[in-house]
């Protein structure tokens, strides 16, 4: 049987429910891939030019440290990532 997991980044929760859908339907199991620094409703604020999250999205060197993970990727034979 293959080992799937589905890990997925998820700024402000739209891809967490897309995440959730697929292994709840797929029987993936779930990881979240957490940034060190929690965004807040400011960060994502995507009209402001200056927030975080338009920073890094302009940016390609620019991108969110995450926080330390415990998900062993060589367990699985497949993994799907989901990000924004």
């Amino acid at each position: 049987m293959v080992k799937k997991l589905v890990a997925y980044f998820s700024a402000s929760g739209v891809t967490k429910k897309v995440a959730e859908m697929i292994s709840e339907v797929s029987g993936c199991e779930l990881y979240e891939i957490k940034p060190k620094q929690a965004y807040t409703k400011a960060d994502l604020n995507w009209m402001d030019k200056n927030s975080r999250s338009s920073v890094e999205m302009k940016d390609k060197t620019s991108r969110p440290e995450i926080k330390p993970t415990d998900a062993k990727a060589a367990d699985y034979d497949e993994i799907l990532i989901g990000f924004p």
